[in-house]
C-alpha cells in the first residue's frame, strides 16, 4: 500500500522524479488545443511530409506557452523530451513538448488564471456585467444577455457567479 502510495505521487508530481531516461507525458491536451497545433503544424509542413524544421518547431513552441523562454531555454526542453539529436520533428514530438509544458510545468494552471484575471473585477466572481465587459472590449460578436445568463447557471456551482474552478471544469480543464 505505501508503495501504491509512492508510486501515484510520482505519477501526479512528475518533477518530483529524478532526472533519468526522457519523461512521457500521458495525460492528453483538449481536443481543440490539439486542433490547433495541428493547424500549426501542418503551416509549416505544406507539402504534408510530417516533418518540420527547428527553427519551425521553435515558432510553434513559442505560440504554445514558450514566449517567455529563450532559444536556448526551448532547445533544453526539445532535449528534454526527443531522445536524440535531430533537426526535424514530427507533429507527435510537438505534442509531446506542449504536452509536458501544459500538465508537468503548471501551463494549464497558468492559461485558467489568465482567462480568469481577464473576467474578474471586484468581488472575485464572474458574473454578467464582467463577460458583457470582456465581449465588448475583445469580441466583435453579439450575445443575448439571456444567453450569458444560461451559461453561468449551467456553470456555476452556486449559481451566482463563476468563479475560477467553474470556469475551469467549463473548459474541461479540471
Amino acid at each position: 500500500m505505501k508503495q501504491d502510495k509512492k508510486k501515484q505521487t510520482l505519477l501526479q508530481n512528475p518533477k518530483n522524479q529524478s532526472k533519468g531516461p526522457k519523461q512521457q507525458v500521458t495525460q492528453k491536451l483538449p481536443d481543440d488545443m490539439e486542433s490547433e497545433i495541428r493547424d500549426c503544424f501542418n503551416f509549416y509542413d505544406p507539402s504534408r511530409t510530417g516533418f518540420i524544421n527547428r527553427q519551425n518547431m521553435r515558432s510553434i513552441l513559442g505560440n504554445f506557452g514558450f514566449i517567455n523562454k529563450t532559444v536556448k531555454d526551448i532547445e533544453e526542453e526539445i532535449r528534454d523530451v526527443v531522445e536524440e539529436t535531430r533537426d526535424s520533428f514530427s507533429l507527435k514530438d510537438v505534442i509531446q513538448l506542449i504536452s509536458r509544458k501544459w500538465f508537468e510545468n503548471k501551463g494549464r494552471d497558468e492559461e485558467i488564471d489568465e482567462i480568469y484575471e481577464l473576467f474578474v473585477r471586484k468581488d472575485r466572481k464572474v458574473g454578467l456585467p464582467e463577460i458583457k465587459n470582456v465581449f465588448a472590449q475583445y469580441l466583435d460578436i453579439q450575445i443575448s444577455d439571456a444567453d450569458i445568463l444560461e451559461f453561468i447557471q449551467d456553470a456555476s456551482k452556486d449559481k451566482d457567479g463563476l468563479t475560477k474552478e467553474d470556469i475551469a471544469a467549463k473548459m474541461g480543464y479540471i
